[in-house]
């Protein structure tokens, strides 16, 4: 998609949700954390970079560490009854 149509459908997207917000969102995206404000369509290129971040990722891989077996204890030994 071109970045000017991109920026287009963000802007709305983040007008709307700033209207239900009651105050400007800009920043509060997860793609702004790569936002470059001075840059031509800063919206649409920090989305594209944070897509392109998530993509060189590799797959978070589940640790499966085996649990350590239950520790016995000796059974206790029963005193001799008394006579």
């Amino acid at each position: 998609m071109a970045l000017t149509k991109k920026q287009a459908e963000l802007d709305v997207d983040k007008w709307l949700k700033s209207e239900q917000a009651g105050h400007d969102l800009c920043g509060d995206f997860d793609f702004c954390a790569k936002c470059d404000k001075t840059a031509e369509n800063p919206c649409a290129k920090a989305y594209d970079a944070m897509k392109k971040s998530a993509a060189k990722k590799p797959a978070a891989k589940k640790a499966t560490a085996k649990k350590p077996a239950a520790e016995k204890k000796p059974a206790a030994k029963k005193s001799a009854k008394k006579a």
